[in-house]
């Protein structure tokens, strides 16, 4: 009897009435006699600390390239590999290669095949009769079952990537009542690494490592002279699909000798605007791509809301991040892989998100210290981007007259994170000295180094005078911090090239825009750098207060309102609502006001006469919307409403972009005391972040003077 046909029929019929919950399942089992005899957990390790497991005896080649990993990631924490053994406590099916006999022993144990037998990728992984079983619906569900028993045991995607030690145990368990069922709401996850380093045969299999254990099963190309390179080294054995123009192509049969072409309906490109490298994206806006419908490309070219089939459970067809260095972007590439599995992944916001991946990479305790560092290094680039501070972009509009020099305040801020990074390294053990560098230390000192070598050289040629830039003390001194802090930039990038015997050298671009000598009115000896330094700011010291310098301005982080109303139409289960937005924005928490909801601020003010209402929202990232409105009523006047949306890659959006805010003013005339502002949102897509009030209406500044 051909079991497996006969499960696949009934599968068919029953998936309609399944309605056990996907991807975190946890079944409470109360028969009495299993009961009895269920072991309250089940321990992978024998007797002498190994973990051993049995599998089906056909498996596909990147079933058995999971199992090399598995094997790997279990010697990193036992001290000993994974070995394959017969009656082992932990059992691997992948169905669709199992004889018949093998199915009947599966369909025994009671496993719910109806749920996933017939979806794509799909896996289980729970307690029957003392053995953890796992089972994937094909090659790939069973190699990313194997890679999710990994995380399991502590080893997430990343750590191996990131030269980071899981935290070694003796034994390794599972509680009986716990299971996981897990099917991806996304057909096709993938990336596209066009014009990118990475695309070399010799990283391919590096990166189809990484997209095993992000469960993504899709490359995205457009230059068709890699077809070659991409079918030996990365398809035929990771079992990866390839998509270009709109199509994708995967390798169908047991032995992978036929291929299956189709049409994709609909794609996310996440982040393909040159303007949004993902890397440096604000995590709090890329989870706002990833959730909002209107964000998706269709066939046309355009991104439009597209009319979604009930096959893909209303969900796009492909998630595809465009990416030019994996290397940089490993919180949001984890964000969006697991998001594209599992639509509750980020249920709560991006900062819990943030919380949990750091402390699965470094331990509970290590990662609630990281933590806030993370969010503060996420506030100062959200307030320019390294990428951007660089002299092609034009000179920023930090203002070293204004507020006590906000352009050395906004590099004292970095001066406290890296001491904080400092102080944080020399607590680590040695097997997380190098994670800690890649993914906390270097992005913190690299942004802070770009920042200071970039706005001191900026002041630098403000302040020389033509062809007296060496009778100047003070454009030298900027000119010397400038110098002292690209040099310093050159030494962090020659230490990441040696982490790991090498294994990034060649992926610090010390050719990048923004790693390139300053541009500078003159130049300085190495002694002459030495020497001009001890004279310069101290921003330890020569600070006063920023309350001291705001007598005459109200600045306000658009959270800090004092009632907020959503749209008389918001009351529907699914209605959109008010909404906090951490790591995103100069305030780091930007609120999402729906069409129609308003927030409510009171203001208090000295003076009175002529000021100027400036109001900061991000900008739109959409290229089809066509309004983005704000009105704003000050003391229940007539409102005024402010268009916030530019042109889609006009020079303006472009400006907007460089500087993470869309400003838009008006002047109003005030008597001193109380007052209100009301902001309503006249059309979708409005993420407010600051708001500001200046009685000097001349006055010229880069940053919100906010307090902290």
């Amino acid at each position: 009897m051909n079991y497996k046909k006969i499960i696949i029929g009934a599968a068919l019929t029953l998936a309609c009435f399944s309605c056990l919950p996907v991807n975190a399942l946890t079944s409470n089992r109360s028969k009495k006699t299993e009961a009895q005899t269920v072991a309250p957990k089940v321990y992978w390790t024998d007797s002498n600390g190994r973990v051993t497991y049995s599998i089906n005896a056909t498996k596909a080649p990147v079933v058995k390239i999971a199992l090399r990993e598995f094997a790997n990631d279990m010697k990193a924490i036992t001290g000993l590999e994974a070995r394959e053994k017969s009656n082992a406590p932990i059992q691997i099916y992948q169905l669709d290669l199992l004889s018949n006999k093998e199915f009947s022993a599966v369909e025994k144990l009671k496993i719910p095949l109806h749920q996933f037998i017939t979806a794509k990728d799909a896996f289980y992984i729970g307690v029957r009769k003392n053995r953890l079983i796992v089972v994937g619906s094909n090659a790939r569900g069973t190699a990313y079952a194997i890679m999710q028993l990994s995380q399991l045991a502590g080893v997430t995607p990343f750590m191996a990537w990131h030269d980071l030690q899981p935290q070694p145990h003796s034994s390794i368990s599972t509680p009986s009542k716990q299971e996981w069922l897990e099917i991806p709401r996304i057909e096709f996850r993938g990336l596209a690494l066009n014009g990118s380093q990475w695309m070399n045969p010799k990283n391919y299999s590096r990166i189809a490592r990484l997209m095993l254990r992000l469960k993504c099963n899709t490359l995205w190309k457009v230059d068709g002279k890699h077809d070659a390179a991409y079918n030996k080294a990365v398809v035929d054995s990771f079992d990866i699909c390839l998509a270009d123009n709109y199509k994708v192509t995967e390798l169908t049969g047991k032995k992978h000798k036929k291929k299956r072409r189709k049409t994709i309906e609909n794609v996310k490109m996440v982040c393909d605007n040159s303007q949004m490298e993902m890397g440096q994206t604000a995590p709090g806006l890329l989870l706002e791509m990833l959730n909002n419908r209107d964000y998706l490309e269709t066939k046309n070219g355009h991104r439009n809301k597209s009319h979604r089939s009930t096959v893909h459970n209303d969900e796009d067809c492909a998630w595809i991040a465009n990416i030019s260095n994996p290397l940089t972007a490993s919180l949001q590439l984890s964000m969006m892989m697991d998001l594209a599995w599992d639509k509750n992944a980020l249920t709560k916001d991006c900062k819990s998100y943030l919380d949990n991946w750091l402390s699965n990479l470094f331990g509970a305790a290590t990662g609630k210290k990281i933590a806030p560092l993370m969010e503060e290094y996420y506030r100062l680039t959200s307030i320019r981007q390294p990428a951007y501070m660089i002299m092609p972009y034009g000179d920023t509009e930090f203002h070293s007259g204004e507020f006590g020099n906000e352009l050395e305040r906004h590099l004292y801020y970095f001066e406290q994170l890296k001491a904080k990074a400092v102080a944080i390294e020399r607590t680590l053990p040695a097997g997380q000295k190098d994670g800690f560098f890649e993914i906390v230390k270097y992005p913190i000192f690299s942004a802070a180094l770009i920042a200071e070598k970039e706005l001191e050289a900026q002041e630098a040629r403000q302040i020389a005078r033509p062809g007296l830039f060496y009778k100047d003390d003070e454009a030298k001194t900027a000119a010397a911090v400038s110098l002292n802090a690209y040099n310093t930039l050159k030494q962090l990038n020659a230490y990441y090239a040696r982490i790991g015997k090498g294994k990034w050298a060649n992926f610090i671009d010390n050719k990048a825009s923004e790693m390139q000598a300053p541009q500078l009115p003159g130049t300085l000896r190495a002694n002459e750098i030495k020497s001009l330094m001890a004279d310069a700011f101290n921003r330890n010291t020569d600070f006063l207060a920023l309350s001291t310098y705001t007598n005459d301005i109200i600045a306000k982080n658009a959270y800090e309102w004092q009632k907020g109303y959503n749209a008389p139409q918001s009351q529907g289960k699914d209605a959109e609502r008010i909404k906090l937005i951490p790591l995103l924005g100069h305030s780091n928490k930007a609120v999402k006001l729906p069409k129609g909801a308003t927030l409510n601020y009171t203001f208090y003010c000295r003076k009175s006469g002529d000021a100027r209402f400036t109001l900061a929202v991000i900008p739109s990232y959409l290229e089809n919307v066509k309004n983005m409105r704000v009105s704003v009523s000050i003391d229940r006047a007539e409102p005024v409403v402010c268009q916030m949306k530019e042109i889609f890659n006009s020079k303006e959006w472009k400006f907007d972009h460089w500087r993470g805010q869309s400003l838009k003013n008006f002047y109003v005339t005030l008597s001193s005391g109380n007052h209100t502002i009301e902001i309503k949102a006249l059309d979708d897509n409005v993420i407010i972040d600051q708001w500001v009030v200046d009685f000097d209406v001349d006055r010229e500044y880069y940053v919100f003077p906010v307090s902290r």
